[in-house]
């Protein structure tokens, strides 16, 4: 596995002295958000660690051109796999990001998920009250698209609408005390942590939130959903009942349109976020940090290729596991061809002495069958 990484850079003269903060997330085909995913989110965290999974889009090259000018971002190249195990990759990404730097909190994020806090003082003083060994909690406000015919560009879906802010801790952070542990385990999703088998305790923050922008433009969650799908249905542990519901929902959307193109976003956003009526939304500006976008002429979204990539890595990975499963048959059947000979040889040989006549015909069966099968084994 290649990594680049800017390196730790040492904090500027500005930067907070107290707690060290990071992010950690996996990204894949995300060019439309991911330069505003880095640039705001590196406003509250000291260094983001992203797990590139091989990008087909710009994503990669616009993280480079981020990476390049020195931002505090370590970029790492994900497996090729057909399936997405998301938590046992985070866990492994939380673990590379500590080998890096030793941070004190790290937040888990998707790609489309964007730190909202108004005071990093107050954020730190929060954290450092937090009980040893245990998390924090973050809600989330779902930002709600805007109607197709207000999109002038891919980047306006930072709309002032949202989702009610949920009651509950829908992700969780975590101190270095519980991300470092050999025995953590993660919920998909990054909803909660497990440590020797018991759910690490979470106490929700008040001083910091998630804006979450799932669905922002036809194309990117018309391929975001094909590419989900493909790769949750890939998973040998699928189980309808318990995947991720979002993708699943808006899958079958997709499958009763008579056409290739939705007429509104409403109904598959519907799916990621549950239906929505006025007295369901609020009306609540989002404020993005960092500095101005500078690679969007990267950013383009290509569905099709999103989708036909999804599909070449399952390919790939059939292709490889049927060229494994030729191989251990090759071997197993070698391997039994060679009991079988040593086996017969044994009995021939134990017939010495005894009646000519069966002696002749146990070399005659053992001549033919290491025949037979020098012919099967080519």
């Amino acid at each position: 596995m290649t990594v680049s990484t800017s390196g730790v850079p040492s904090p500027s003269p500005s930067a907070p002295k107290g707690l060290r903060l990071a992010a950690v997330a996996i990204v894949r085909d995300e060019a439309d958000v991911i330069e505003a995913f880095v640039r705001h989110n590196l406003a509250v965290v000291d260094h983001l660690f992203i797990e590139d999974d091989h990008s087909r889009d710009g994503t990669r090259a616009i993280l480079d051109a981020l990476t390049a000018e020195g931002l505090a971002v370590s970029v790492f190249d994900g497996p090729q796999e057909a399936a997405y195990f998301q938590a046992a990759r985070t866990k492994g990404l939380l673990q590379r990001a500590y080998a890096v730097e030793r941070w004190d909190f790290a937040f888990l994020l998707d790609g489309d998920e964007f730190l909202a806090t108004a005071d990093r003082a107050t954020l730190e003083a929060e954290l450092a009250s937090l009980p040893e060994s245990q998390a924090g909690g973050l809600r989330m406000w779902n930002y709600l698209p805007r109607p197709l015919d207000q999109i002038p560009d891919p980047f306006s879906f930072f709309s002032d609408r949202t989702q009610k802010l949920t009651g509950f801790s829908a992700k969780v952070m975590l101190p270095a005390s519980v991300a470092a542990n050999e025995e953590l385990k993660i919920e998909d999703g990054n909803h909660a942590a497990f440590c020797f088998r018991r759910k690490v305790v979470v106490h929700q923050l008040q001083s910091v939130a998630l804006a979450h922008f799932p669905v922002r433009s036809h194309d990117q969650i018309v391929s975001k959903t094909l590419v989900a799908y493909c790769r949750w249905r890939t998973r040998p542990d699928y189980d309808p009942a318990t995947t991720s519901l979002g993708p699943m929902g808006a899958m079958a959307l997709l499958r009763s349109s008579p056409g290739l193109r939705l007429d509104s976003l409403e109904a598959i956003t519907a799916c990621y976020m549950g239906a929505t009526g006025p007295e369901d939304t609020v009306q609540r500006p989002f404020e993005r940090l960092g500095a101005p976008r500078r690679y969007d002429a990267l950013a383009a979204i290509r569905p099709y290729d999103k989708a036909a990539s999804a599909v070449d890595t399952i390919i790939a990975a059939l292709s490889r596991l049927e060229a494994g499963g030729a191989a251990s048959r090759q071997a197993a059947e070698s391997g039994l061809a060679k009991f079988l000979s040593k086996s017969l040889v044994g009995r021939w040989r134990a017939l010495r002495g005894g009646h000519t006549t069966l002696k002749a015909e146990w070399d005659g069966t053992v001549r033919r069958l290491s025949r037979s099968i020098r012919k099967r084994l080519g």
